[in-house]
């Protein structure tokens, strides 16, 4: 049972990449579309995160901090995978 739960987990945060090639988690998707985010429209990753910025711009206070994680973790992976350094 444990070990159940542990493979869910896991699967859940692993990365797949889309047939856009964008490279989300389960999680991720599951956060995007909950706020209405279609990933399947965006052709790079920091479309995704300017238009997460934007609406989390518009939102002010509300209660978004679960898509605030989501646009940290893009941009943080963005940000290692893609500066020349």
């Amino acid at each position: 049972m444990e070990e159940d739960i542990i493979t869910k987990d896991i699967n859940k945060n692993m990365l797949k990449k889309l047939d856009n090639g964008l490279l989300l988690s389960d999680a991720h998707i599951e956060i995007l579309e909950r706020y209405g985010f279609d990933c399947k429209k965006y052709a790079s990753i920091e479309e995704l995160i300017f238009d997460i910025e934007e609406f989390l711009n518009e939102e002010g206070d509300s209660d978004c901090g679960d898509l605030d994680w989501v646009s940290a973790d893009l941009s943080e992976r963005n940000y290692y995978q893609n500066t020349n350094k």
